[in-house]
């Protein structure tokens, strides 16, 4: 929400008869438009339900259920808005439906909002990379830019991916103490997910590179797209430097707080061990218990046709009413 409420027009001025119109045009009509901001707002809270603290690509190597009934495709993803989505249109969220939208139409945007916002923190499927990677050209390429409905909408719909993707790893563009708080705990699930024998690969072998790769191939130039957006004011630089800074911290302490991390492990390890007279067999709970691995209740399908949404990068653009039709 802290994102959200950052989408401003800088340059507009206060006292502009027209006022309303402009800051609608300049945010692409997400300013105007209560639905829009209420789907994002729902996405984030919802983006990461019934995650089982393993990245999808071992969920699909494990051919767990949901990984089948989702086709290998952003399967956590698309489970956290089924979920969402089953709890919504329960008899008694009805009257929290009757304040979303008014009629077929408006569900229907709000849906698509939903499911392309939360599939956008998606980011290491590599076709929807390349879809959002055309829609950024198309949209922000001077050369091509234009004044449509559709260029609005395809603008708005990738302030919105950029939002919720820097949302989801807004850890990496706050202060130091709150990067490192989150990395830690990051770190310490991948590290479960190896004791537990469902990854091969220790994360602590390659945690210190591999942030540093991700401060330079992703947060740093989502940060800089933020920026690049025009919407989001002075904040997007806020970000941006944080990101900056925290990259530079990363690689000049990473290699003790890995070591201090691996540390901290090994010595709650021997606590527990200690305390319930058991060894700290790598397999002893492997396979954790999560509802994600287990029977989707009665769940038999996949609500989300996500390859329908891929045919080209504009299928999955957000239609924004224009001003005029923008509810108050």
């Amino acid at each position: 929400s802290k994102l959200l409420s950052r989408i401003i027009a800088p340059d507009i001025d206060e006292h502009d008869k027209n006022l309303a119109q402009n800051l609608h045009d300049h945010t692409y009509g997400i300013t105007s438009d209560p639905l829009t901001q209420f789907a994002v707002v729902l996405s984030a809270l919802i983006h990461d339900v019934d995650h089982a603290g393993v990245p999808n690509f071992l969920l699909v190597k494990e051919s767990t259920r949901l990984a089948g009934m989702y086709d290998n495709k952003s399967v956590a993803e698309q489970n956290s808005v089924d979920l969402a989505w089953d709890i919504l249109m329960e008899s008694r969220f009805i009257d929290l439906r009757r304040c979303i939208y008014r009629n077929t139409t408006e569900l229907r945007r709000f849906r698509q909002m939903l499911v392309n916002t939360v599939l956008a923190t998606d980011i290491f499927d590599k076709e929807l990379q390349a879809l959002r990677k055309t829609r950024w050209e198309n949209a922000f390429n001077t050369h091509q830019c234009q004044h449509t409905q559709m260029d609005k909408n395809r603008r708005a719909t990738i302030v919105i991916e950029h939002l919720i993707q820097a949302s989801d790893v807004a850890h990496t563009m706050q202060h130091w103490h709150i990067y490192q708080k989150w990395n830690e705990r990051l770190f310490m699930e991948m590290h479960l997910a190896f004791k537990n024998g469902r990854s091969q690969k220790d994360p602590s072998e390659n945690w210190y590179l591999g942030e540093l790769g991700f401060f330079d191939n992703y947060i740093i130039p989502l940060a800089k797209k933020l920026k690049d957006c025009g919407v989001f004011g002075v904040g997007a630089e806020e970000y941006l430097i944080y990101a900056l800074e925290n990259r530079r911290e990363w690689a000049t302490r990473g290699k003790t707080i890995v070591k201090d991390m691996l540390e901290k492990i090994a010595s709650d390890q021997n606590n527990s061990s200690s305390q319930d007279g058991t060894s700290s067999h790598p397999h002893r709970e492997s396979h954790q218990s999560s509802s994600s691995l287990g029977s989707p209740k009665s769940r038999t399908r996949a609500s989300i046709n996500r390859d329908s949404m891929s045919s080209n990068c504009d299928s999955i653009l957000v239609a924004f009413p224009d001003h005029d039709s923008a509810r108050p």
